[in-house]
């Protein structure tokens, strides 16, 4: 399933960063316990999963899919203003809050990935 391999990936994803489950959680907002439950396969949020992003400068493409970033260690938002990385950041809200009125639903999120690939290349 694929919470199970989410789940995976955030956890090599905190050992790459060698961190503690209660570090991880201090940094996402969650508790160690809950840290555990999302290495185990709870289901997340897209807002926790753009978290889980944002704080560790990682893509939704690895830790939804397993895929690595076809840019490499290229930042694109390097060269964005404040008042342009404002924008970005309120379309992604935007585009978490639309999923979670669907309740999350995974083909939605699959979808978005894949436009978001799409428009990477």
């Amino acid at each position: 399933m694929i919470w199970e391999e989410v789940g995976k990936r955030i956890k090599t994803l905190r050992y790459e960063k060698e961190m503690t489950q209660e570090q991880f959680g201090e940094l996402i907002g969650v508790s160690r316990q809950y840290v555990g439950k999302i290495e185990k396969g709870k289901k997340l949020s897209v807002e926790q999963i753009v978290t889980i992003c944002e704080k560790t400068n990682t893509t939704m493409n690895y830790i939804v899919f397993g895929v690595a970033d076809p840019l490499g260690e290229i930042n694109l938002l390097d060269d964005l203003t404040k008042e342009q990385l404002d924008i970005v950041w309120d379309i992604l809200r935007k585009v978490a809050e639309l999923v979670k009125a669907k309740n999350g639903n995974e083909l939605l999120i699959k979808e978005l990935m894949r436009q978001q690939h799409i428009l990477l290349q």
